[in-house]
């Protein structure tokens, strides 16, 4: 072994951060053979990882994770201080964390150590927090609640550590935190609930009373927070405004313009971008001012402020002045509904959303995609994404702006969408030619002279569809892109539902609507009996040639790939297409295998393009493009 738990954490962190030092270099090549030099010893570097630190972590790790071996409070601590010093230095953490912490607050409870029972709570809620969805999220929140209930005992607290005064400081933040994480993770949901917010808020501040226990730098590290969630609630409010409670906008209305005109006595550049952009918003959904106003400002003050941020900070997303990103990621959709009600002409008004539309775009690529907090920033510009694609009425439009918004934030998913659909197409256009049968009901046709006409269709649909196809893993990113290692169970629980993520996005929008189902059932077996989401019936769907096909080549590329996957090492193509043999019928479209084994053109072309020089080339291509 290398070392003690807590030193192999250290070490852990150490090489992720030389993978993203090298994923810098990447994005900074210019010279294709100085470029696949970097790629390859950024592969080899991700796989010794996999190879070392990672897998003496989980030996260590697993045996009292899985139960096989009983904790002790020597082990307990080592546990303690190596997952808290990885949540300590990312802001998004890892599942095997949040169960390590599950783990030892049972543990510290079974021993009658409240303080570190409290503080593995509080650690558990805090990381599982971020977790999208599943039973781990759901225990967060329970324990959240159990925590939330020491803000009304910081008496009890006090009594507790009389002759501690750090560790009295210490629980109390711990609690702090996690009632703020409770406020964070009502505010990540697409349809955030401003009265449950304003209730977590009211939680929060309940603090206050115990005043009197804390000196004043100590106070500090309380109150601003504090201050920035009432800030924040505002500007939700102001947001959602039409979900507020009758009796809280009598309350809190009054004080958007009250703190409007205060800003407007400050410079641009000192504005808190959330008080003077609130009141705007809140002036339009109350109807105070005219969407033209509204708009104008809002549009007005997003263009004034030209500030360059240094991303690699950590904080940079919490500065009050990073107004800009803040803007164009929370207020873009308040301002495509001013121009909805707009008295102009419906020309007029189109021309204005692609325009904006293409500032939002153009902004968003200066953003480097590595760079601090940038699973902060993947999960923004998801909620953007959401907010806006229904209102792309253009094809390939709708396509980039995927791929410029969402996907190419996490290059290897982008990669993976890439060559799915360039290997989908490279099978589909023979298929078509050699059994035109399969496609008459995507095409809504039994003439198969047209379905042969009709070729080219077939092809557009196929590659947009891989192009989409995985968009849901963006909330996910930080789970498939940053795992040294092979996946965990729970891990893998939440991949689940990233094609049920992907669906809801494109259901969102009429032309992207047929890509919804081919995504939606890209990891259901052929034969309906496996795979998920369980739900979705692809053996019904008029699209299952489609995915039936997308789910061949989705395996193929991850299968083959030498590059992009932290945690399996890629096959040879003939390899994985024995393996295909073996599971078609239940797994893989029959027809689809036999057809790539028969065609010994198609199978060269395959191997060629899944290789290690073709998907260099590919990949070196597509840095290029989205760098």
């Amino acid at each position: 072994m290398a070392g003690t738990i807590p030193e192999l954490y250290r070490e852990y962190r150490k090489r992720l951060e030389d993978v993203d030092r090298i994923e810098k270099e990447l994005l900074r090549t210019n010279e294709q053979s100085a470029w696949n030099a970097c790629l390859i010893r950024k592969s080899e570097l991700v796989r010794d990882y996999y190879g070392k630190t990672e897998a003496e972590l989980n030996e260590l790790i697993n045996p009292y994770l899985y139960g096989s071996l009983p904790l002790n409070d020597e082990t307990a601590a080592q546990l303690f201080e190596g997952a808290s010093s990885y949540y300590d230095s990312a802001m998004y953490d890892d599942v095997m964390e949040s169960q390590i912490f599950k783990l030892l607050w049972e543990y510290y409870q079974s021993t009658g150590n409240e303080y570190m029972e409290r503080a593995c709570r509080c650690a558990f809620s805090n990381n599982a927090f971020l977790n999208v969805e599943g039973k781990l999220r759901m225990f967060a929140i329970e324990q959240a609640e159990w925590v939330s209930g020491y803000v009304d005992r910081i008496d009890y607290l006090r009594e507790l550590h009389k002759d501690d005064d750090e560790a009295f400081y210490t629980d109390v933040r711990r609690v702090f935190e996690t009632l703020h994480g409770q406020y964070e993770m009502e505010r990540s949901r697409f349809e955030p609930n401003v009265n449950r917010m304003i209730g977590c808020f009211n939680n929060l501040s309940k603090i206050r009373k115990s005043r009197r226990y804390f000196p004043d730098d100590v106070w500090e590290t309380l109150e601003k927070p504090l201050n920035d969630v009432g800030t924040d609630v505002m500007f939700m409010a102001a947001l959602h405004w039409e979900a507020v409670d009758i009796q809280l906008k009598e309350i809190i209305g009054p004080a958007f313009p009250i703190g409007f005109i205060e800003q407007t006595k400050l410079p641009v550049e000192q504005r808190d971008m959330k008080v003077y952009v609130g009141y705007i918003v809140y002036a339009f959904y109350s109807g105070l001012l005219k969407p033209e106003q509204t708009f104008t400002l809002l549009r007005s003050y997003s263009r004034t402020i030209t500030k360059e941020y240094d991303f690699n900070d950590p904080n940079w997303y919490e500065q009050p002045d990073d107004s800009r990103f803040a803007v164009i990621t929370t207020t873009t959709k308040p301002m495509f509904e001013m121009i909805d009600s707009f008295s102009c002409d419906a020309d007029k008004k189109k021309r204005m959303k692609a325009e904006l539309l293409y500032e939002v775009k153009t902004y968003i690529e200066t953003i480097p995609r590595e760079c601090a907090c940038k699973e902060y920033l993947d999960q923004a510009l998801y909620h953007l994404l959401y907010d806006l694609i229904g209102y792309i009425d253009i094809l390939d439009v709708a396509i980039e702006f995927i791929d410029s918004m969402v996907i190419s934030r996490q290059m290897a998913t982008l990669i993976h969408t890439v060559m799915t659909g360039e290997l989908a197409n490279a099978i589909l256009d023979p298929l078509v030619d050699a059994h035109p049968e399969l496609f008459t009901t995507v095409l809504d046709t039994e003439d198969l002279r047209e379905v042969a006409n009709r070729k080219g269709e077939l092809k557009e649909l196929m590659y947009n569809a891989a192009r989409c196809h995985d968009i849901g893993k963006i909330l996910i990113a930080n789970i498939i892109n940053t795992q040294i290692r092979r996946l965990s169970d729970m891990e893998y629980s939440y991949i689940k539902y990233h094609p049920k993520w992907s669906y809801e996005i494109l259901m969102r929008n009429p032309i992207l609507q047929n890509y919804a189902e081919i995504a939606l059932g890209h990891h259901r077996s052929y034969d309906g009996n496996s795979g998920y989401p369980k739900f979705f019936n692809n053996r019904s769907s008029r699209y299952r040639i489609l995915i039936d096909l997308l789910t061949v080549c989705d395996c193929m590329d991850a299968a083959t790939d030498v590059f992009g996957r932290n945690y399996a090492r890629g096959k040879k193509f003939n390899t994985v297409l024995a393996e295909f043999r073996k599971a078609a019928g239940t797994h893989y479209n029959p027809k689809i295998i036999s057809f790539i084994e028969q065609d010994e053109e198609l199978r060269e072309k395959l191997s060629n393009m899944t290789s290690e020089n073709g998907r260099s080339d590919l990949y070196y291509h597509i840095y290029r493009k989205y760098r």
